[in-house]
């Protein structure tokens, strides 16, 4: 493949295309991954505690989007000064990814909640690593280890144990059922574009970019439905102890959105989007976890058993792709100020 010109005045940069990495790469990856569920998961029980301080659903994803875009834009602002700007024929990839990746997905999720049980809405959302490696298998036409299917099958039957599936009762809402898919779809788009995005901009650029576009598109809800900023002075309790809900906010918004998108989408630039989307479902486990510490939730010994068959199967999915990985380190050059990486690819899925 042709070398992209560089432009003038920038001396092209070596940096590594995505998947590029030995199994060095893949471990900093995984590690990178389980920090990011850690942090999702662990701003689960603030999010049930702004819940009680009388904020709806769709206030608590647009408070948490809106900090979480603020802190990531500035933080990359100066980290990459400079090197911030997108490409104009590269908007698409980014509108779509904060549109319909981060805000369609929250809010589709959100909506599914109403009208499913939790854990009905959590099994459905992440068949996204079925959807993602049935993308990568199908269309991309890359090899999948049977390593990695029988990785996914072990996780979903964890979280079926996990989300306490049987519990679900009778017959299940179609409506939820349907806005849970679309949690699903949108989350698998998540991972597939942040592959693409990642061919030509860092990590924290891609999600700062993102979670601006997700902050905005969420922010347009308030025309219909008002922030209730008077709600931001309320106390909230959280087990024992009262929070104001705006340090709450504050929570949800570095730790659970900051933090986990960025660190999710740095995990990427170490794994395929198959591993990263299965790694995404650490988060269910993370927020049993931190419920346990911070709320005294206790699970159920077919809970604890759900847990250890997703960590069971993430860690067959993980073995997969370190036996997979070439040890060799893949570069290539940097010609544009904006970050373009020419199109390297995943070698393995």
């Amino acid at each position: 493949m042709a070398t992209p010109k560089a432009h003038s005045g920038t001396p092209p940069r070596p940096v590594r295309a995505p998947g590029g990495h030995g199994n060095g790469g893949v471990l900093a990856g995984i590690a990178l991954a389980v920090a990011a569920a850690a942090a999702m998961g662990g701003a689960a029980p603030a999010l049930k505690a702004m819940g009680t301080a009388g904020l709806s659903a769709v206030d608590i994803i647009q408070a948490r989007a809106v900090v979480g875009a603020v802190l990531l834009m500035l933080i990359a602002a100066v980290v990459h000064r400079g090197r911030l700007r997108v490409r104009v024929r590269d908007w698409w990839l980014v509108l779509v990814y904060g549109t319909v990746s981060l805000a369609v997905n929250q809010v589709a999720f959100t909506m599914a909640l109403t009208r499913l049980p939790v854990g009905v809405a959590l099994l459905v959302e992440y068949l996204s690593p079925v959807l993602v490696a049935l993308w990568v298998r199908l269309v991309q036409g890359k090899q999948l280890s049977g390593l990695v299917w029988l990785g996914i099958a072990l996780a979903l039957g964890g979280l079926a144990l996990t989300g306490r599936v049987w519990s679900s009762g009778g017959d299940l809402d179609r409506a939820g059922l349907a806005l849970a898919l679309l949690a699903a779809l949108t989350m698998a788009s998540r991972f597939l574009l942040a592959e693409r995005g990642l061919r030509a901009y860092e990590p924290l650029v891609m999600s700062a970019w993102g979670t601006t576009v997700d902050a905005a598109v969420l922010t347009l809800v308030g025309v219909i439905d008002p922030f209730p900023f008077s709600a931001l002075w309320r106390d909230a309790a959280l087990n024992d102890h009262s929070l104001p809900v705006w340090g709450l906010v504050v929570w949800v918004g570095v730790i659970g959105m900051a933090g986990g998108l960025a660190l999710g989408v740095a995990a990427q630039r170490r794994l395929p989007p198959t591993s990263a989307s299965l790694m995404l479902t650490l988060e269910v486990v993370a927020g049993a976890v931190a419920a346990y510490l911070v709320l005294g939730e206790v699970l159920t010994p077919p809970q604890l058993a759900g847990s250890v068959l997703m960590l069971l199967g993430i860690v067959l999915s993980q073995s997969a792709a370190l036996r997979r990985r070439p040890p060799a380190e893949a570069a290539v050059t940097d010609p544009a100020p904006g970050g373009d990486r020419g199109s390297g690819r995943h070698r393995s899925a």
